[in-house]
């Protein structure tokens, strides 16, 4: 199949993990045999590592339950989501958060680990950071986060996701879970955070269009103190990296935030693309707005 060959190029060329690629050729053809004939040595090896895990996400893709939502409305869509993801993670807690993962216990630790020191490295952590993740699913970020952070809170739509989270991280005094209907942040007052992040989440908000993406911009900026960071790991699963650019930069200046990293590719294990996004003060946001009248009134023809 061209869509296998591409995988597999593009895995020989390194520009996919192998978890990644294997990932990519299960969803491909949910097909165990097509993909094992298909694979490179490296990639047969992975699978025969991980059959059973594999073997799930197979079965998992011939339910159907995860088929794109019909529903071209805010809340059909927010309805299908919290759908799929309680019964993905009664499926598998692993693979309903990363599919790439294949159910593997130790890969899902190694690839939250990643985006964990790509965090630190972006100086996004300390013992005075209060955070909050959207979309945790099952507190993998929380439970690792937990012991570099002050605080430590993560929402999700999904009850059972939730209840996976809280066992998950029981007795750690400093993270929280809460359940929520997904349309915003609004049960948090204005400057709770000083970091708000989301992985992987953002391509379930923009499915039905912008109207949730921008709703969630807007409350991620009242949310966050000033100066304070807004990280997104992937915005939409639709595979043209350069509209997703335009639009984050877009919703970044209509709420206020300074672009720091660009949608870049900084993970090994995951091929996300990576947005680091700095909440602006009130001041600048003014400084900036006045100096963009100002070049609008240089060029007007009048």
């Amino acid at each position: 199949m061209p869509a296998l060959e591409s995988i597999r190029d593009r895995f020989l060329g390194g520009e996919l993990s192998a978890p990644v690629a294997l990932m990519q050729m299960l969803v491909s053809t949910a097909d165990l045999e097509m993909v094992e004939s298909a694979a490179p040595a490296e990639l047969r090896q992975l699978l025969d590592a991980n059959r059973a895990g594999c073997t799930r996400i197979c079965e998992m893709l011939h339910s159907g339950v995860d088929a794109p939502a019909e529903s071209e409305t805010v809340e059909g869509n927010l309805a299908f989501a919290r759908q799929l993801f309680d019964w993905s993670v009664s499926q598998s807690e692993e693979a309903s958060v990363a599919l790439y993962s294949l159910g593997n216990a130790d890969l899902l630790a190694a690839a939250t680990a990643e985006v964990v020191e790509l965090f630190n490295r972006w100086a996004l952590l300390g013992t005075q950071v209060r955070c909050l993740q959207i979309g945790c699913g099952i507190g993998r970020f929380e439970a690792a986060l937990s012991g570099r952070v002050a605080e430590a809170r993560g929402i999700d739509i999904s009850p059972k996701m939730i209840a996976a989270a809280r066992r998950r991280c029981a007795g750690i005094p400093n993270v929280i879970f809460d359940v929520t209907e997904g349309r915003d942040l609004s049960i948090y007052s204005a400057a709770r955070f000083e970091l708000v992040y989301a992985v992987d989440s953002f391509p379930y908000l923009i499915q039905p269009g912008l109207e949730l993406v921008d709703r969630h911009f807007a409350d991620a900026a009242r949310v966050l103190t000033p100066g304070g960071h807004f990280a997104l790991l992937n915005f939409s699963y639709r595979d043209d990296p350069d509209a997703d650019r335009r639009e984050v930069r877009a919703l970044a200046d209509r709420h206020g935030f300074a672009v720091e990293v660009d949608g870049a590719r900084l993970l090994s294990l995951w091929d996300a693309l990576a947005w680091k996004l700095r909440k602006q003060s009130a001041d600048t946001i003014r400084m900036n707005a006045e100096g963009r009248g100002a070049e609008i009134r240089m060029v007007s023809p009048d």
